[in-house]
């Protein structure tokens, strides 16, 4: 469990780091004459937000301080001046639906850019990256945390600097009304600032350990998700239960120390507010008594200072949305910035259909820095035939099969395709010319045609049919409810082992491969359906070349060459019977098997 602890969530920067929004550019720069019309209508609302006062004050004073008196006649231009009031308003809501819609939109299509990008990213990141990464923080990177850029993208950003331009507005008209009330103001002012900066330096801590809690949350579920099995099968789930509990505790602790703060600080602001606008209401209302302040002018000031108040407010709770966003925008550039592995060259070679043959050059690997897997390893595998590798657990099999499909890159030495080192070729053509058959076998939620190719629509139905018949899969789809458009639950758990294997074989035959890689494809299948597997391999095999790694004797024994893994070195090499007439390794595995 203790995987879960110390996640990347605790770590991002603490404070608002600006830089990141250079990184955003490049999804932002195709949208901005949009973002540009919304900084418009911004500008044009606060102007708009500004003439509302102003009206007011207008209609209780007069254009020239000829204010309406008892019995007098002239109301034509309150009419006026209420209907320019009436137009105000409309224009504030009017702008303020366009800018709401236009942002929304904006941001929705930068997310959906980014979150496109950051899955491609994915697709093409190495399985060193993913063997250190729990599955529950990168999902949480792709849904809530993209997601959370949307507020710094639509309206984050764009409010707050609206929102200063609100206060620095507001200040420069509040002193050219009056210089006294200004004054004032200006006593106010820091006051809250400063306990919005105060709010600012505890809300940040809080939300950091909320976002530390909900990804070590979110990793735990999602891998006892995946283990429900064996879970169940060991009995453990009250263990399991427990430690999802004391992680949820955490998590709602972490919100209500997060609510708190955010209480405590709304109660705080509100009450200054309280004591300023009573103190305005006191210093204004002294200055009309004594004649040196129009009602007019002392109703448009007030209105502006409410006005100054509520971006005051905003800031020190947008400091929080935007800690939030620039925390996953952090998270999200971090791993765009993991470099794709492999690399490819800068003009990799196509590598074109064909026979395949494979070539092993003093290859040396190792997953971490001096601790070998595989040393000095030579072998060829011509066209069209079948070369078995076998050995004992972590003698380094299925690395050899990795480094074929380049999932990894060799530590030293070569490993070639038809002459070509793998490193030379692209590989998207490399991959299209192999297929693999795993153990551990996933099926993803669908249909089965979708499980078969792939989501590949270049696969024809027919084709799929054909490669299920091959492995003798096909009656068992056959029978299912909508045959190939069957639905799959997640992992296949409707499916045997042995039916699941089946479906794998007829991936791997659908994609047409030259190259045909098996990782003890026929461990977990049983008699039945092995038996199967075996009469449809002479056909399969047929004019592909395949590497298997298999314990079964029946899979290796009519292999063209078998090699024999020991501790990261072929040991022997040969066929079937020659290597028994040897007595060495092989041979002794074979009694072992007997």
């Amino acid at each position: 469990m203790a995987r879960f602890r110390g996640m990347d969530e605790e770590t991002v920067n603490q404070t608002l780091d600006f830089s990141y929004l250079r990184l955003l550019w490049p999804f932002v720069r195709p949208y901005r004459r949009a973002f540009l019309a919304c900084v418009i209508m911004l500008v044009l609302s606060f102007l708009v937000e500004l003439a509302g006062p102003y009206l007011i004050r207008l209609i209780i004073d007069g254009p020239a301080g000829d204010a309406l008196t008892e019995g007098s006649e002239d109301y034509s231009r309150v009419w006026w001046l209420g209907l320019g009031l009436f137009g105000s308003t409309f224009a504030g809501i009017f702008l303020g639906y366009h800018y709401t819609m236009l942002t929304a939109k904006n941001g929705q299509r930068v997310i959906r850019d980014l979150r496109l990008r950051l899955f491609d990213h994915l697709l093409r990141l190495g399985p060193s990256f993913y063997d250190k990464n729990p599955s529950g923080r990168l999902v949480t990177r792709i849904t809530s945390d993209v997601e959370n850029l949307n507020e710094l993208i639509s309206t984050g950003v764009l409010q707050t600097l609206f929102d200063l331009l609100r206060i620095f507005g507001i200040l420069g008209a509040l002193f050219l009304i009056d210089l006294r009330l200004a004054l004032y103001t200006l006593l106010v002012t820091p006051l809250v600032l400063g306990v919005s900066l105060l709010f600012r330096k505890y809300a940040r801590a809080a939300y950091r350990r909320v976002r530390g809690c909900l990804g070590r949350l979110n990793a735990f579920f999602s891998e006892m998700i995946g283990g429900m099995r064996t879970v169940r099968a060991f009995g453990q789930e009250a263990a399991v239960l427990g430690h999802f509990s004391k992680l949820n505790r955490e998590t709602q602790g972490a919100w209500r120390q997060t609510v708190l703060h955010f209480a405590l600080f709304f109660a705080i602001v509100d009450l200054v507010l309280r004591w300023s606008n009573a103190g305005l209401l006191l210093v204004g209302g002294t200055g009309i008594l004594a004649g040196t302040i129009t009602i007019g002018i002392f109703v448009q000031f007030y209105l502006y200072f409410g006005k100054l108040t509520e971006p005051i407010k905003a800031l020190g709770e947008k400091y929080n949305v935007l800690q939030s966003a620039f925390a996953s925008c952090e998270r999200i550039f971090k791993i765009l910035g993991e470099t794709p592995m492999p690399l490819e060259v800068d003009a990799p070679i196509e590598s074109q259909p064909g026979p395949a043959k494979l070539e092993f050059r003093a290859v040396d690997f190792e997953y971490l820095p001096n601790t070998p897997i595989l040393t000095g390893i030579d072998f060829q595998v011509e066209p069209g035939s079948t070369c078995a590798i076998v050995g004992p657990t972590g003698a380094g099999k299925s690395t050899i099969l990795s480094l074929v499909s380049r999932m990894y890159d060799p530590s030293s030495g070569q490993v070639l395709l038809n002459g070509d080192s793998l490193h030379e070729l692209s590989l998207r053509s490399l991959r299209r010319r192999i297929a693999v058959v795993q153990q551990d076998v996933f099926l993803f939620s669908g249909t089965v045609l979708d499980n078969v190719r792939l989501l590949d629509p270049s696969i024809t139905e027919e084709r799929v049919r054909a490669a299920l018949e091959m492995v003798g899969a096909l009656e068992f789809v056959a029978a299912l409810p909508g045959g190939l458009q069957a639905e799959v639950e997640e992992r296949g758990a409707k499916f045997s082992q042995g039916e699941r294997q089946l479906l794998s074989f007829a991936r791997a035959l659908a994609a047409d491969p030259d190259i045909l890689l098996l990782d003890e494809a026929t461990a977990n299948v049983d008699s039945d359906s092995e038996a199967r597997i075996q009469r449809a391999l002479g056909q399969v095999i047929s004019g592909r070349t395949c590497l298997v790694v298999a314990h079964r004797l029946s899979t290796v024994r009519h292999a063209d060459q078998i090699l024999v893994m020991q501790a990261g070195q072929i040991a022997e090499r040969g066929r079937h019977d020659e290597l028994l007439a040897q007595s060495g390794i092989y041979a002794g595995m074979i009694k072992g098997l007997g």
